[in-house]
C-alpha cells in the first residue's frame, strides 16, 4: 500500500501517542496472585494496617505505593520495589519481615503479574467492609436545585460539586448523543440543520427523533446486548450445536421496546428463540466442573441481572465477597436436570446442591417442582418488584454507556459501595416506575444537563477515590468505529451474519384498487409547494379526522423528484421516479379521529411539485382529498405555512390515467435498503483487536486501552486498508475538490469546520489531483485521530 511520506509521519506520531498499554498477559489474580499477597503480605499491609505508609487493601491503594510511591509500577516488575525487598539477600531489608521467605515460584507469578499490567479482579479487596448493598428498593428526596437545573438527576449531583461542569456545545452534542442511541455519526446536513435551529427543546426533540428510529437503535445496541447475553454468530460450540443463536428474538426485542422485566422474564424462563442465553455453551472435552452448564447457568444470570461475580464461589467460598459454593451450587440447581454435588475445586465433597433463590427474602423456589416451573419462579424472584438489586444493576450498566463510568465501577461489582448511593437509588426506582422503559430511560439521562456537559478525560483509573466531574470520554467501540467508516465511505459489507429482519415498517399488500363507488372519480388534485423561492427539499402536511375507519383508502401520489409519504408515523409509500405515480391502499394505517399524513419531497436539481389524491369512504359519504392550498407546506429550517398551488394536474403521467378508482394496484414502495452495520457481521481479525470479544464469556466492559496491536491494526492493516481504498474510490466520484471534500469530511467525521492549519496540511498533502489515491491519503489521518475516535 503506497501512503504520502506526510501522511507516513503523520499516522506514526498520533498512533504512537495515544499508546497507553501493552496487552496483559494471562494472569489469575484470584486464583494465583491474591493467595500469594494474603500470605506474605496481608499481616502487614491490609485491612487498618500500613506498614511503612503501604495499604494495599485495593488495587488503588497499592499503585499509591506507600512513603516512595515506587512499590509496583505496572508493566516494570525489576523496578517495583514490592520485587526487590522480597528478593533482597539484606536481612535488615527483606519481606516479609517475619516468616519465611517468598518462594521462587511464587516470586516468577508475582512478576508476572506486575509485567503484564497488574490485573486486579474487579471489586476485589484485601480490606474487610461492613457495607452492604440493600435488598428493597429505596426512594430518595431530591435536593434544591441549583443554577435553576432542575432535572432529578442534576439535583443529586449537584449537591455534591463545588464546580458545576460547562454545558457541551451543540456540535459535540449532537455527535455524542447520535453515536450513543444509533452508533452513527449525524450528518453534515443533519448537523447544519441542528445548529441552525433556535429552538430551545431543540435537544430534546432530537433526543426523541434518534430513540424512534428502531432498526438504527436496535442495530447499534444489539452489540452491548450481544457481549452481556454471550451472543455471537461463530465460534466455540455452534459447529457442535453445544450452543444457540437467540439474534432473532434479541433484536426484535430491542426494535420492540420490550420492557426490560419482560425480557429478563423471556430469558429466565425461555421460550425456544430465547433458551441459548440460559443454555450457555457445552464445551467439547473434559472441562473443570465451574464450566459445566449448570454453573455456567448460575454464574451468568447472577453477573448479568445482578452484577454479582460467582465464578470465585464456583470453586470455592468467594475470596471477593460473601458468596459460598453451596450459595452458587443452589442457583446452578434450579436449571439442572440432575442433582448437584458440589465440588470444591474439581473435588467433589459428598453434599448434594438444593434449588433455592439467594435472597430468600422475597421469596424463595420450590425445590420438588418440574425445571420449566423452577425457572419460572426464578425469573418472578428476578422481576419481584421489591427487588432493587436487579433494577439498580440495569441502572448502573445504561448509566456507564452513557456517561462512561459506572455509579458502582467496576459495573460487575454491585456489592461495593457506589460513588452516590441517592443517585443509583432514584434512577433504579425511576426505571421501574417508567415500567422498565429502556428507551425512556436512556432519554431521561440524556435530558438532563450532567449528560449534555463537556466530558472530562480519566488519564488513569481513580479507583475508590474517583470524585465525580462530568462524563467520561469514551473510546468508540470496534462496531462504531467500522461503522463510522463505512458511514463516510459507503462501503459497507453487502451481505450480514445475523437472521433478522431489518425491514421497514410498511403497509400490508395493498387490497384491489375495488372503486369506492361505480363512477371513476377524476384527478382533481393540484401541483403544491412551499410559497416563495423554490428549494430542493420541502416537507407537506395534511392533518385529517375521520368519524370511523374506511375499508379502502385509495391513494394516488408522486412529487417531481422523489418522496416518502407517512401515515401516523408509518411510512406507506416512496418513489425516486416521478413519471410512475404510485397507487396505494392506506387504510391500514388510517385511525378514528385525527390523522397526520406527512410527506418529505426533494428535488434533484431546479423546482419542483408534489401531487397526491386521495378517495375513501367516510361513514357513507364518499370523500376525496387533494392536494390544494389547505396542505401546509415547509422548506427545511423554516415554519409550517399554507401550500401554494403550482397548477392542476395537467397532462403528463396522470392524462394517462384520469381515475384513483380505476388504477392498477401497485406494491408500496419501500426505502433503500438500510447500509449493513458492524453489529450485524462475524467478527473480523480488526474487529477483534479494536476490542470485540469472543462472546464464550458474558462480558460487560470492553478494554478502554490502546495497545500496541491496535495501533499496528490501524495504521498499516489490510482490512481498514481495504476499506478505505474502497470509500476512497467510491468518493472520487462524488466530483468534489480537495477543498470542499476536506470540509465535508470533518463535517462528518469531527462535527466541526478544519482548522486553517488543518486544511493547509491535508491541502498540502492532496494536491491538486482528484484521485482515489489522494483521496486515501486524506482519509487514514481523519480516521487515525483520536477526536474521531473518542466520544467527546
Amino acid at each position: 500500500m503506497f501512503m504520502h511520506p506526510k501522511l507516513s509521519a503523520f499516522l506514526t506520531a498520533t498512533l504512537l501517542s495515544t499508546v497507553i498499554s501493552l496487552p496483559s498477559l494471562a494472569i489469575d489474580f484470584v486464583h494465583e496472585v491474591a493467595p500469594i499477597l494474603k500470605a506474605h503480605c496481608s499481616k502487614c499491609h491490609t485491612g487498618e494496617k500500613k506498614k511503612g505508609g503501604l495499604a494495599m487493601n485495593t488495587r488503588a491503594e497499592l499503585l499509591k505505593g506507600g512513603e516512595n510511591g515506587k512499590a509496583v509500577i505496572p508493566g516494570n516488575s525489576a523496578k517495583s520495589l514490592m520485587i526487590e525487598l522480597i528478593t533482597s539477600k539484606d536481612d535488615e531489608e527483606w519481606m516479609p519481615s517475619k516468616g519465611d521467605r517468598v518462594p521462587a515460584a511464587e516470586i516468577a507469578i508475582l512478576k508476572k503479574w506486575i509485567d503484564s499490567g497488574m490485573q486486579w479482579e474487579p471489586g476485589f479487596s484485601f480490606g474487610e467492609t461492613s457495607w452492604e448493598p440493600p435488598l428493597k428498593p429505596r426512594t430518595v428526596s431530591l435536593p434544591p436545585a441549583k443554577k435553576n437545573r432542575n432535572h432529578p438527576i442534576d439535583r443529586l449531583l449537584d449537591a455534591n460539586l463545588k464546580t458545576i461542569p460547562a454545558r457541551t456545545s451543540d456540535a459535540m452534542f449532537l455527535r455524542r448523543e447520535t453515536l450513543d442511541i444509533t452508533g452513527l455519526l449525524p450528518t453534515p446536513n443533519a448537523l447544519s440543520t441542528f445548529l441552525k435551529d433556535s429552538k430551545p427543546n431543540k435537544r430534546k426533540q432530537v433526543i426523541a427523533s434518534l430513540l424512534k428510529d428502531d432498526i438504527a437503535y436496535a442495530d447499534h445496541w444489539l452489540t452491548m446486548w450481544n457481549d452481556l447475553l454471550r451472543n455471537d454468530y461463530t465460534g466455540t460450540g455452534f459447529i457442535t450445536g453445544g450452543r444457540k443463536k437467540i439474534t432473532p428474538w434479541l433484536y426484535k426485542s430491542l426494535r420492540e421496546n420490550k420492557p426490560y422485566d419482560q425480557l429478563a422474564r423471556e430469558l429466565l424462563a425461555p421460550t425456544k428463540e430465547s433458551a441459548g442465553f440460559i443454555d450457555g455453551i457445552k464445551w467439547r472435552g473434559t472441562v473443570n466442573a465451574s464450566q459445566s452448564k449448570d454453573i455456567q447457568f448460575a454464574q451468568n444470570i447472577s453477573q448479568v441481572f445482578l452484577g454479582i461475580n460467582m465464578k470465585c464461589a464456583s470453586c470455592h467460598d468467594s475470596f471477593i465477597d460473601r458468596w459460598t459454593l453451596e450459595e452458587a451450587y443452589n442457583l446452578a440447581a434450579v436449571y439442572s436436570d440432575t442433582p448437584l454435588e458440589l465440588t470444591r475445586c474439581d473435588k467433589p465433597i459428598g453434599k448434594m446442591a438444593t434449588a433455592k433463590w439467594l435472597f430468600p427474602e422475597l421469596g424463595d423456589i420450590d425445590a420438588a417442582a418440574p425445571k420449566a416451573e423452577r425457572l419460572k419462579q426464578l425469573a418472578g424472584l428476578m422481576t419481584h418488584p421489591d427487588n432493587g438489586r436487579f433494577t439498580r444493576t440495569i441502572a448502573n450498566r445504561l448509566w456507564h454507556r452513557l456517561m462512561g463510568r459506572g455509579i458502582v465501577h467496576p459495573v460487575d461489582a454491585m456489592h461495593t459501595r457506589p460513588w452516590n448511593e441517592e443517585l443509583l437509588d432514584y434512577l433504579a426506582t425511576r426505571f421501574a416506575k417508567d415500567n422498565y422503559d429502556i428507551k425512556t430511560f436512556i432519554a431521561f439521562i440524556m435530558a438532563s444537563e450532567a449528560y449534555q456537559s463537556q466530558t472530562v478525560v480519566l488519564k488513569e483509573d481513580p479507583g475508590s477515590d474517583y470524585a465525580y466531574a462530568g462524563p467520561v470520554a469514551k473510546r468508540m467501540t470496534a462496531e462504531q468505529f467500522l461503522d463510522t467508516v463505512w458511514q463516510i465511505t459507503k462501503s459497507n459489507p453487502t451481505s450480514m451474519t445475523a437472521k433478522i429482519d431489518r425491514s421497514e415498517e410498511k403497509a400490508p399488500p395493498p387490497k384491489a384498487m375495488k372503486a369506492p363507488s361505480q363512477t371513476p372519480t377524476p384527478i382533481s388534485a393540484k401541483w403544491i409547494w412551499p410559497a416563495g423561492p423554490t428549494a430542493n427539499k420541502a416537507s407537506f402536511k395534511k392533518l385529517l379526522t375521520l368519524s370511523s375507519l374506511p375499508p379502502t383508502a385509495l391513494t394516488k401520489i408522486t412529487c417531481d423528484n422523489a418522496f416518502t409519504m407517512t401515515v401516523n408515523g408509518k411510512t406507506v409509500a416512496s418513489s425516486k421516479e416521478w413519471n410512475k405515480p404510485v397507487s396505494c391502499d392506506i387504510a391500514a394505517q388510517l385511525k378514528t379521529g385525527i390523522n397526520t399524513i406527512e410527506i418529505e419531497g426533494e428535488m434533484f436539481g431546479g423546482s419542483a411539485g408534489l401531487i397526491c389524491q386521495i378517495e375513501f369512504i367516510d361513514g357513507k359519504k364518499k370523500r376525496v382529498v387533494i392536494t390544494d392550498k389547505t396542505w401546509l407546506a415547509r422548506k427545511p429550517d423554516e415554519n409550517w405555512q399554507a401550500a401554494a398551488e403550482l397548477h392542476s394536474h395537467g397532462a403528463g403521467p396522470w392524462g394517462a390515467i384520469l381515475s384513483s378508482a380505476t388504477a392498477a394496484p401497485s406494491k408500496p414502495k419501500q426505502g433503500p435498503q438500510r447500509p449493513i452495520r458492524a453489529a450485524l457481521v462475524k467478527n473480523d481479525f480488526l474487529m477483534r483487536s479494536l476490542g470485540r470479544p469472543h462472546r464464550d464469556q458474558v462480558v460487560t466492559t470492553r478494554p478502554a486501552e490502546l495497545t500496541t496491536l491496535q495501533a499496528i491494526d490501524l495504521s498499516n492493516g489490510s482490512i481498514l486498508a481495504d476499506t478505505i481504498t474502497r470509500g476512497a474510490k467510491h468518493l472520487a466520484a462524488t466530483g468534489k475538490t480537495n477543498t470542499e471534500l476536506i470540509r465535508w469530511l470533518y463535517q462528518y467525521a469531527l462535527s466541526r469546520e478544519p482548522t486553517a492549519n488543518e486544511a493547509a496540511i491535508l491541502v498540502g498533502i492532496a494536491g491538486t489531483e482528484q484521485t482515489a489515491l489522494v483521496i486515501e491519503d486524506v482519509l487514514w489521518p481523519i480516521f487515525m485521530l483520536p477526536e474521531f475516535q473518542i466520544i467527546r
